[in-house]
């Protein structure tokens, strides 16, 4: 199965890309390849075409739920190598992401990687959740959140972030015991054969 154009196939299905976000697409994927043999930024004992799906195709099935993420800000917690911030950035360019991780060496990966596809409207923060400065309390009309645990420490803070009518995002698999501290979520299933198993779970603030 050729995994780059299944991705493509996907993309267009979700949103219609334009040839310029195509071509963001292929960069960034070079670029986080050559990256990761530097810094661990995904696994090692994935092939280099998995990427496409796994990462990429995994971080844009949130458009599946918002086909027009437009004019937010949003915060990437847990971005690592900038996932899934920047495939959400290329596909909404209109958005204002900040991307949070607590390894420098990360946060100045990403910074690279933006710098290189353009995305001037990017803030990368390095830093925990729990020692974020209180000047983003309000500020997030969104935060993405993929293969991170939510810890109960995290759960009044990531409010604090947020908006009034601010949404949180998860990214998960068939694990979701961590969602259960909040009261109210909505699960939305986007699995497919590629990804598998995939939910995209819906954290109202308030």
């Amino acid at each position: 199965m050729d995994l780059k154009k299944e991705f493509f196939k996907y993309l267009n299905q979700v949103s219609k890309a334009n040839l310029d976000q195509e071509q963001l697409f292929e960069q960034y994927y070079n670029l986080l390849l050559d990256e990761n043999k530097k810094i661990n930024l995904f696994s090692r004992k994935m092939k280099d075409d998995e990427v496409w799906t796994v990462h990429f195709m995994d971080s844009i099935s949130i458009a599946q739920i918002y086909p027009d993420i437009s004019n937010e800000t949003i915060l990437d917690f847990g971005s690592g190598g900038g996932l899934p911030g920047i495939p959400i950035n290329i596909l909404f360019p209109d958005n204002r992401l900040v991307f949070l991780d607590s390894i420098l060496k990360k946060t100045n990966s990403i910074k690279y990687f933006c710098k290189k596809l353009d995305l001037y409207e990017a803030k990368i923060v390095c830093s925990r959740l729990e020692d974020l400065d209180s000047v983003w309390y309000g500020k997030f009309d969104r935060i993405l959140c993929r293969s991170v645990k939510i810890l109960p420490q995290y759960k009044s803070i990531l409010a604090k972030l947020l908006k009034a009518n601010g949404v949180i995002n998860l990214y998960k698999a068939k694990q979701i015991d961590d969602v259960k501290m909040f009261k109210n979520y909505q699960t939305y299933d986007v699995s497919n054969e590629i990804l598998g198993e995939r939910k995209i779970i819906e954290i109202k603030n308030g």
